[in-house]
């Protein structure tokens, strides 16, 4: 089979066409051109597109076109078997990228059959992607080899028995997955598990049964509970009763009362009416005059208290005050006159001058007018005091007069509306009769009162109150109720607690269910454990029968690859040991000394693994496939001598199959320039 022609919209690349020829193809590209994406792409041609790769690396999302558009191609090919055909993938839902294939036959467009999207690959180079990868498919920095179960067995199958099914690899581990799902360690697989389980399932069981248990016993709990509930509702229920039938019995008695208190506030009523007692109205007016007679009688003893004592003062004054005021009045101005008058007479009988003798006889004078004006005014004082004397006591003695004639128009009216001679007999009928007036007042509110207390409490519903009196509990209705609150709040704790290990009952399971299933896991852990010695002795005895491949796996592989590798170091290494993880050892020539290939240069590892890659494609590829050998930048670490060997090598290679090298370098196409059966192409 050979490549011929490919048309990519993948990554880097946007819908360009390279077309190769047979032999040897040399792809000059620079970094970042798309060499890797062109690889790349030729893969994803024949087995497709992981789609169930996930991050940012996985292919689906590492080649997506850079313009965005959607990722597509096609790719033509010869084949011994199909002819010339072309593959075409492209992506028909965003998920799905190089999802729809199909395969054509060219020139005809017919679908060629038996060529799938799934097994194209396979199909046209008889290996799997696995082992194509790990042989004829060499990515840049991908030349040494990672175990493959694929890639080995066949190699095995090539060296040994010639058959395709056998690896050991695989089947260690097949046996060793198998062991490890019965007991990896002390935690996992089946046995641990089911060992665990067999220890819930019987501490569930004894939970189970503790449960029951306590479910017995908060069952008990509940139902002693919900009697002392009902005796305590019934209890209360007794006191119900009583109350009702009291409230009954209150307001019949109520109702008793009431009426008798209005009939003897109606007999009294009568009797006074009977016994032509005045009004109320008439008693009180006339209440107001007697007190008000006891006032005029206490003012009339005042007035005549006063009356007493203004006759007494003037009396008295009358008594101290007799001196003649007047008398000696008369006789100051006689005096007077005479003093006046005597120096005048002197003069005229003696005919002398009255010079001298007027002053002694003025001088007597008016003394005797000094002392008449004093003497005159005392007597005008005394006037005034006995005249204010003999005022109040006439004052006193009208007030007197009036008092009196005030009582006796009281007491007229008052004797007039109450049958009584005298005021201590009416301020004691007045008084008598009004306090029984109290008394009917305070009869008839009482009456109404009870009345009223009887109208504002309606009749107790009466139906279902037996007639007989029921006897109360001994407790009381707080006690009972407070016992009653404290037993329901119990109650539906102990209901709660029922609830929650019936609830945890049904989450354990049916207890013959759990014996039934624990049996079948006991049963079930026994078989685990005698397969599992069975494999161990299984995996042992294979261990043995690798010891004895690996003597027979290494030789013929390893030969290839060190006449391959002799012929890229110039004969500088001639020997080449392989174990079955693809571990390369190699021997200098003319030493016996083993070295290991992550000891070698960069180079020097990178040319080891080549000629283990082009001894792979000698013994597993199928030689009539004649499958294409795809290198990208694999001698970029080659010096020129030993690139210019490895060149011859990829030149004879291709005279049995078509190889496209892809370098980022001149010296490739420098060197083979004019050879025939190489083609020069640019990226």
């Amino acid at each position: 089979m050979r490549f011929r022609k490919l048309n990519a919209t993948f990554g880097a690349l946007e819908r360009r066409s390279i077309s190769f020829s047979p032999g040897l193809n040399i792809i000059e590209a620079p970094n970042e051109a798309g060499k890797s994406t062109l690889s790349a792409f030729l893969r994803t041609m024949l087995y497709g597109l992981p789609t169930r790769d996930r991050g940012a690396l996985a292919d689906k999302n590492r080649y997506l076109p850079w313009s965005g558009l959607p990722m597509q191609g096609t790719l033509e090919l010869s084949d011994e078997n199909y002819g010339d055909i072309t593959l075409q993938r492209d992506t028909a839902r965003a998920n799905s990228p190089m999802g729809r294939f199909s395969a054509t036959r060219a020139g005809t467009g017919d679908e060629v059959a038996g060529l799938t999207g799934a097994d194209c690959g396979e199909a046209l180079l008889g290996v799997p992607r696995e082992v194509y990868e790990r042989s004829a498919f060499i990515r840049q920095s991908g030349l040494a080899i990672d175990p493959d179960a694929e890639l080995e067995r066949r190699v095995a199958a090539l060296i040994t028995t010639g058959e395709e099914g056998t690896s050991y690899s695989e089947a260690s581990a097949i046996l060793r997955k198998q062991l490890n799902n019965r007991r990896s360690n002390a935690r996992n697989g089946r046995i641990p598990a089911l060992e665990r389980e067999i220890e819930a399932d019987e501490a569930a069981l004894n939970e189970l049964r503790s449960l029951q248990a306590e479910r017995s016993s908060a069952e008990a709990q509940l139902a002693a509970l919900r009697e002392t509930e009902a005796a305590l509702r019934r209890d209360l229920a007794t006191h119900d009763v009583a109350d009702r039938q009291e409230q009954y019995s209150a307001r019949k008695k109520a109702k008793q009362d009431a009426e008798d208190a209005a009939r003897e506030a109606r007999v009294f009523r009568r009797m006074l009416e009977d016994s032509h007692v005045p009004t109320q109205d008439v008693l009180e007016e006339n209440r107001g005059r007697l007190r008000t007679m006891e006032d005029l009688a206490q003012q009339q003893r005042d007035a005549a208290g006063m009356q007493e004592a203004a006759k007494a003062a003037l009396d008295e004054f009358n008594a101290h005050h007799k001196t003649p005021y007047a008398l000696f009045a008369v006789l100051c101005a006689l005096g007077a006159l005479l003093s006046v008058a005597s120096p005048v007479l002197y003069t005229n009988f003696t005919q002398q001058s009255i010079g001298t003798y007027y002053w002694y006889g003025l001088l007597p004078a008016a003394l005797f007018a000094a002392l008449f004006a004093v003497v005159w005014q005392k007597r005008r004082k005394t006037l005034t005091q006995q005249a204010a004397l003999k005022k109040g006591l006439q004052e006193a003695e009208a007030a007197c007069t009036a008092l009196r004639a005030q009582i006796e128009r009281t007491a007229e009216l008052v004797y007039a509306a109450i049958p009584a001679g005298d005021a201590v007999s009416a301020n004691a009928y007045v008084h008598e009769n009004l306090a029984r007036y109290d008394t009917l007042k305070k009869m008839e509110a009482e009456a109404q009162n009870k009345r009223q207390y009887y109208e504002e409490h309606p009749q107790p519903e009466i139906k279902g109150i037996p007639v007989k009196p029921v006897q109360r509990p001994e407790r009381g209705r707080e006690a009972l109720q407070y016992e009653l609150d404290r037993a329901v709040a119990q109650r539906s704790e102990a209901k709660s607690r029922v609830d929650y290990i019936s609830g945890r009952l049904r989450a354990v399971g049916d207890p013959g269910e759990m014996e039934a299933a624990l049996a079948q896991k006991r049963e079930a852990l026994a078989d685990l454990q005698a397969e599992y010695d069975a494999i161990a002795l299984a995996m042992d005895t294979l261990d043995h029968a690798n010891t004895v491949l690996q003597s027979r796996f290494s030789p013929e592989l390893g030969k290839r690859a060190a006449a391959y590798f002799s012929a890229l170091t110039g004969g500088k290494y001639e020997g080449v040991v392989l174990d079955r993880a693809f571990h390369a050892l190699t021997t200098e020539a003319g030493e016996s000394v083993e070295r290991n290939a992550a000891l070698l240069s960069q180079g020097a590892g990178d040319q080891l693994y080549l000629a283990v890659r082009l001894a792979i494609c000698d013994l597993v590829l199928p030689a009539e496939k004649h499958i294409p050998l795809v290198l990208d930048d694999a001698l970029i670490n080659f010096d020129d001598k030993r690139c210019a060997a490895a060149l011859e090598l990829l030149v004879k290679a291709a005279e049995t199959r078509q190889i496209l090298l892809l370098t980022c370098q001149h010296r490739e196409a420098a060197y083979l320039a004019g050879r025939d059966n190489v083609t020069i192409l640019s990226l």
